[in-house]
């Protein structure tokens, strides 16, 4: 049975701690939110893949090799393997790390540049936008927007399929059940399973799809 995780209600701030959930996971990448208090810290480390940092909410400063970089709500960077990296919250924070695995082909997508998730993307009347940032033969990681009364006819993917919610809102169908996602929200949508999903106003979401 699907469900929808949200991000302020799922996840709560413990004084002087950090919080951290898995939210997805693959071959080819994994997803994790982490509820910091202010002050707290994820200590320096290095990887050898990239990552995808997203701050949900609040106000994060990102050390990046000898930069430091401030990453604001809704803010997001991009963070390439092999640098150091360390977060510190300078209030509460909620941080969403999407870190890959293995190699795979990012687009229209600078390292180390400061943008928006919500803002990379427009939106047109009637129509549905797509933007991929990331691929390879195992996924896909897209920015999609939809234009008021659109919708995706049903249709199953080959693999789990995670949701992001960045605005607005969508009425979603997964096999039997149905859902009212809006921003904030998320739901694995699980692979082989027909979904599809209507929009009234206009949404836009972060999609990562799997292929088994």
């Amino acid at each position: 049975m699907a469900k929808i995780y949200n991000f302020t209600n799922d996840i709560l701030m413990e004084h002087a701690s950090i919080v951290s959930q898995r939210l997805f996971i693959n071959k080819i990448l994994h997803t994790d939110i982490y509820a910091l208090d202010e002050g707290e810290e994820i200590d320096k480390e290095k990887l050898f893949s990239d990552c995808l940092a997203w701050v949900v909410h609040g106000e994060i400063l990102l050390t990046y090799d000898t930069r430091e970089v401030m990453l604001k709500t809704g803010e997001s960077c991009l963070i390439e393997n092999g640098v150091w990296r360390k977060f510190v919250a300078k209030k509460q924070s909620k941080l969403i790390l999407i870190t890959f695995k293995e190699n795979v082909m990012i687009e229209h997508l600078d390292k180390a540049a400061v943008f928006s998730l919500v803002q990379a993307v427009g939106y047109q009347d009637g129509k549905v936008v797509s933007k991929t940032l990331v691929k390879n033969d195992k996924a896909t990681v897209t920015l999609m927007s939809f234009g008021a009364n659109t919708q995706l006819s049903t249709h199953a993917a080959p693999g789990d399929a995670l949701l992001v919610a960045l605005d607005g809102e969508l009425d979603l169908t997964i096999g039997n059940e149905k859902f009212n996602i809006k921003e904030g929200d998320s739901i694995v949508m699980p692979g082989k399973v027909p979904h599809g999903l209507k929009v009234m106003d206009k949404f836009k979401m972060l999609l990562i799809v799997t292929r088994d």
